[in-house]
């Protein structure tokens, strides 16, 4: 059969390479001005590893291992805490000729902080010249977990007994509101800037000015007294806000710039982080897993001199889409009446190859659990089903309500459904769900955007192919009211994220896509309740 649709096919398949092609490309940036980096966040855990897992504790020979391999780039790394083996960080790093900024971590709780202080103040004794300073607590204003004045006790208790310098870090708008007493305790001010959190973000390209700003506002608060920017850094994936995107590009493009402006600027900075984190995708979405100069499997992203890509392997995912295009192409077997039809197939085809693709790069990224990783592929089904019903125009939309297809799923209804009716009350009660959930809690979620773009192209293209698009549905109370949760959350979403996000603009369009597709269900049939195809 393939053989027939050479030629329509030739075009869709040069189409999918040049797309891949284009996303593969190679970008240049200036380069890295110097080859060692001042300090890097470093937290070891690996893997489903976590710092919630209170009875693990990291291996030395896991620690030495990470250590060898950022020697090259960084004499300095900073901890967070010195529980769950964390504290053989310092001697480890000492025989290799590296400092430690050795991290506090401080909660609400005394009981748990308390052990730390001691490790801290025993390592600072017995180590003095691996530890560059010791930072008590991190972001604990941010998180409101203990005051300002309680902080300074404890940096100038910690500083009084190890007589090293002392510091305590937090986000720069939590230090302008700090009160003057932790301000005076510490040696110096650690401060975070990280414009992809900001309430404000910024995007890669725009990085530096706002550094600059936020470098000018501390200074102007506090003349005089000395500042390190104890994170900085830039997301290599997850999802947009406004204009600031994750990516290997952007994040390459931003440590670049950033390094020009603090040698030019004599910055002392530390980079978050060393290593991709999967823990932290449980804690802060897609996004908190991958802050690292190295993947989860201790891989480099890019190279600090030369042009980076965000999808260097996109030969192969070139091919992957290929073959599931063809594959879905070879299954539906639909037939095409002349050279017209047959081309828009293909591309339909391909494309949907091209949006699995996608799909299945984002469920690898998303996936905290193996639970997640099996909803992922059901949804990875989904879409290929609903290609294969779409290429064969075998998906039944107007004649059987969700009222229906519902009552059929929970066995209240033991008539014949066709596979199409059930494949779209699933797509689309999906759809909704996770619609409503990017409306009301979206800061850590983000847009799925080739899981439902199939849908909502099939969905709609072969309604308006069947004449059915406005056509009358029996009775239709529940599409009518996922149509205005569609709308509704659209809108909302639109508004919420603005005008300068593209990846939650285009899923709003694949929500009005779906309330389109189930138009019909806004008239009632006149005279009968059957439905009647357009002719």
């Amino acid at each position: 059969m393939l053989m027939k649709w050479a030629g329509p096919l030739l075009p869709a398949i040069l189409g999918v390479i040049g797309f891949w092609a284009f996303l593969g490309r190679p970008v240049e940036l200036p380069p890295a001005p110097e080859p060692k980096l001042h300090c890097v966040s470093y937290t070891p855990f690996r893997g489903d590893q976590t710092p919630y897992d209170r009875s693990l504790v990291i291996p030395p020979e896991q620690i030495a291992e990470d250590l060898d391999q950022l020697k090259p780039i960084t004499d300095c790394v900073r901890i967070y805490a010195t529980d769950q083996g964390l504290d053989a960080t310092v001697p480890l790093a000492e025989e290799r000729g590296m400092q430690v900024l050795l991290g506090i971590w401080i909660g609400a709780e005394a009981a748990i902080y308390e052990p730390q202080i001691t490790r801290a103040i025993a390592l600072a004794k017995a180590h003095p010249k691996a530890i560059k300073a010791i930072i008590v607590g991190n972001e604990v204003l941010l998180r409101g977990e203990q005051s300002g004045e309680t902080l300074a006790a404890l940096v100038t208790r910690v500083k009084q007994a190890t007589g090293l310098p002392v510091t305590y870090a937090d986000v720069w708008g939590f230090w302008q509101k700090a009160p003057r007493v932790l301000v005076d305790a510490v040696d110096f001010m650690t401060i975070h800037i990280l414009p992809y959190w900001e309430d404000d973000p910024a995007p890669s390209t725009m990085t530096v000015p706002h550094l600059e700003f936020a470098l000018g506002e501390m200074q102007r608060l506090y003349p005089g007294k000395k500042l390190m920017i104890g994170e900085t850094g830039w997301p290599s994936a997850g999802r947009a806000r406004e204009d600031a995107i994750p990516s290997i590009v952007d994040q390459a493009r931003y440590l670049r710039d950033f390094l020009v402006y603090a040698k030019a600027h004599d910055l002392d900075y530390n980079f978050i982080e060393a290593f991709d984190q999967p823990w932290k995708r449980a804690q802060e979405g897609a996004v908190g897993g991958y802050w690292g100069l190295f993947d989860g499997n201790r891989h480099a992203k890019f190279d600090w001199f030369k042009p980076v890509s965000n999808h260097p392997d996109w030969p192969m995912l070139a091919a992957i889409s290929l073959a599931l295009g063809l594959g879905a192409l070879g299954i539906a077997r639909p037939r095409a009446d002349d050279w017209r039809e047959a081309l828009a197939l293909s591309f339909a085809a391909l494309v949907g190859g091209t949006l699995m693709t996608l799909q299945a790069e984002r469920a690898h990224l998303i996936y905290v659990t193996t639970a997640d990783l099996a909803v992922e592929a059901l949804l990875l089904v989904q879409s290929a089903l609903v290609l294969i019903l779409g290429l064969r125009r075998n998906l039944d939309f107007a004649t059987a309500p969700l009222a229906s297809a519902a009552r059929w799923l929970i066995a209240l209804d033991t008539r014949p459904l066709p596979m199409g009716a059930l494949l779209r009350l699933i797509v689309l009660l999906g759809a909704g769900t996770i619609a409503l959930g990017l409306a009301f809690d979206s800061r850590y979620r983000g847009f799925p955007l080739a899981t439902y773009a199939i849908p909502a192209f099939a969905f709609l293209l072969l309604q308006a192919r069947a004449g059915r698009l406005l056509a009358p549905v029996i009775d239709g109370r529940e599409e009518r009211v996922l149509s205005l949760v569609y709308m509704g959350c659209a809108g909302f979403i639109a508004w919420y994220e603005g005008p300068l996000n593209w990846q939650a603009l285009s899923f709003c369009a694949l929500l009005l896509m779906l309330a389109l597709s189930i138009a019909g269900a806004w008239r009632r049939p006149a005279r009968s309740l059957s439905v009647v195809p357009a002719a």
